[in-house]
């Protein structure tokens, strides 16, 4: 039998994120019908009603238990180390689960990722242009990564940033990815001279 903790919750993540069996079979390395199952096992015994609504997967029910739940993960992937944490990045050479655009925020608020790079003239609150020092809003905190000018026609600078939970930003597993972001972003951007590293 199959761990709810273990087994169960990463699934439910991976459909949040990617909103399809097929996709979370092949990360998960199991078939389609197999994640179908757990999924359905997992929400029948956790009393989530977790389904496809409107494209996406989402818990309809008792989201205090899946919100305990996803902390605890949480807390072991960030004690296992930076290998085991679930992130979302934009460089083309850094392996992505997928496109989530406007809902990395929602899902890193959500545990369901640990952090984010994000574009921050799309998804940051006014207050994030001086980005030489973390960003707080809410509950969350930007780290910018670079700075660069938007095109011609338009005014202003724009900031890649990661997002994560200020409750996690002196976390040694964070510090240690948000640092090879960096180099990866440093490497992927090396030639582009307009661009400001923060």
């Amino acid at each position: 039998m199959r761990d709810v903790l273990l087994d169960g919750l990463p699934v439910l993540d991976l459909l949040e994120i990617t909103a399809s069996t097929s996709v979370v079979a092949a990360l998960t390395h199991c078939d389609q019908s197999s994640v179908s199952r757990l999924h359905r096992k997992v929400s029948d015994q956790l009393g989530l009603d977790f389904r496809k609504t409107n494209g996406h997967y989402r818990a309809h029910a008792n989201h205090a238990v899946l919100g305990a739940l996803r902390q605890a993960t949480q807390l072991l992937r960030l004690s296992n180390g930076q290998l085991q944490l679930q992130w979302h990045g934009k460089p083309r050479y850094v392996q992505d689960l997928q496109s989530i655009g406007g809902r990395a925020l929602e899902l890193v608020r959500e545990r369901i990722l640990d952090l984010a790079v994000v574009n921050g003239l799309e998804v940051l609150p006014s207050g994030w242009e001086d980005s030489r020092k973390p960003f707080a809003f809410g509950d969350l905190t930007a780290i910018g990564l670079v700075r660069y000018p938007l095109q011609p026609s338009c005014k202003g600078t724009n900031l890649e940033a990661v997002v994560l939970r200020s409750e996690h930003i002196e976390q040694p597993a964070v510090q240690a990815w948000i640092t090879q972001i960096r180099t990866i972003y440093q490497r992927e951007y090396a030639k582009l001279p307009e661009l400001a590293w923060l």
